[in-house]
């Protein structure tokens, strides 16, 4: 505000001293430092010497109240008992990862757990449609050639995951944007309990990088089961919009019709990928995403892209046996193949409908995150007050009464 802090002024004997604060006049003089001494006694000289103009407000203190008063505060932190420290003081014992503790962690959470199980029915589709698609077209008698229905599919659906993988990245982008928006823009929120604020520059082009609580950091697990049930239902609905633009390729008899509507499909599937991947990561505390992201993996291949191929292969040699293909990669009997178009089609649609249960576990996934959610709010009300008074609180009396109370 235009004045000048002056200090103290004395030959560091003990004396009493001046503060001076002035109006608009530089520092003219400073003398020794404030502490020339960390060992607290009255002969160390703890005083600073800056002088001011004549229009400043004198006030004096003796430099022997001020060592005591120092001696007096760094006793009563050393002597202070752990319930008493400032909230923000407490030190967290180190945690120790291995790998049973991380198995044990990723089976603890349902979410996650759940999570895994519709992503591994969903791969498992995906990888036998893309070992089997070329048979399947072929014996549906949608092109003459081999090599054009294996080259048509295989680029439907290549541009699927190209296309519908960063939709789905633009989607999960906006879920959190609105989220962490209405956060910051809330009355009622106290942005003091964010556990984290944002390092990001302002100029960051990212809608969430400016932000105070941003998904690259840790967040609370309300703030995570918040995310995790607006995800999840959407995810529901492109998995949902998946099924029913594929189902009518069952009656399609033109290959043009059949290869867009799977191409549909597979776009609202591969959009799922990135709000998979997020909400894993978000079904666990920041140390543990990386193993979260790695269950998520080994599921979908135990339970998923392993053995649905064989499943899916055996189901059609079953209900199709003539289209079975030999040691040639031809078809053992074309012209049974051709009869037996209607078995062809019922396996197509055990494939789709086994999509059904990522809708299952999907939604068995956001109950957990929305009971979750429901326990962890339950439990912020119940340790508010104490939580709110340590952060109120400088660290001292009146944090820790907050606490208390």
């Amino acid at each position: 505000n235009g004045g000048v802090l002056s200090g103290m002024e004395g030959e560091g004997d003990g004396d009493e001293g001046e503060m001076v604060v002035g109006e608009e006049s530089p520092l003219q003089s400073t003398h020794q430092p404030l502490l020339s001494s960390a060992n607290g006694t009255e002969e160390d000289g703890y005083y600073l010497t800056t002088s001011g103009n004549d229009n400043g407000i004198t006030t004096s203190t003796s430099q022997s109240a001020l060592t005591r008063q120092l001696n007096s505060q760094k006793q009563q932190s050393v002597t202070q008992s752990p319930s008493q420290q400032p909230h923000h003081s407490t030190s967290r014992k180190k945690q120790e990862f291995t790998l049973l503790s991380e198995i044990k962690t990723c089976l603890s959470s349902p979410t996650l757990v759940s999570l895994s199980l519709g992503y591994a029915a969903m791969i498992g589709v995906v990888s036998s449609l893309g070992t089997f698609g070329g048979a399947f077209i072929l014996a549906l008698q949608l092109f003459d050639d081999e090599r054009t229905a294996a080259v048509c599919f295989g680029i439907a659906a290549a541009l699927s995951g190209v296309i519908g993988t960063p939709l789905g990245g633009k989607l999960v982008d906006r879920v959190m944007e609105r989220h962490f928006h209405q956060e910051n823009h809330n009355p009622n929120h106290d942005h003091n309990q964010n556990h984290t604020t944002t390092t990001s520059s302002s100029t960051s082009s990212s809608p969430i990088a400016n932000t105070t609580n941003p998904m690259g950091l840790n967040i609370d697990p309300t703030t995570r089961n918040t995310l995790l049930s607006s995800l999840l239902p959407r995810l529901n609905l492109l998995v949902l919009l998946a099924v029913l633009f594929v189902l009518p390729t069952l009656l399609m008899q033109q290959a043009a019709f059949f290869l867009s509507f799977l191409f549909l499909g597979w776009t609202f599937l591969f959009a799922t990928q990135t709000g998979l991947m997020v909400s894993a990561m978000l079904t666990v505390d920041r140390a543990h995403r990386p193993n979260a992201l790695a269950f998520l993996t080994l599921t979908s291949h135990i339970l998923g892209d392993v053995p649905a191929p064989i499943a899916l292969g055996w189901i059609k040699d079953r209900l199709a046996p003539e289209c079975r293909i030999g040691e040639d990669g031809d078809f053992e009997d074309p012209e049974g193949c051709a009869e037996e178009e209607e078995g062809v089609r019922l396996g197509l649609g055990v494939a789709y409908l086994w999509m059904g249960w990522s809708l299952v576990f999907f939604e068995v996934a956001r109950r957990f995150a929305k009971r979750g959610l429901v326990r962890t709010e339950a439990k912020e009300e119940r340790n508010g007050g104490g939580e709110d008074g340590y952060q109120r609180g400088d660290g001292g009396k009146d944090g820790r009464e907050g606490g208390n109370d």
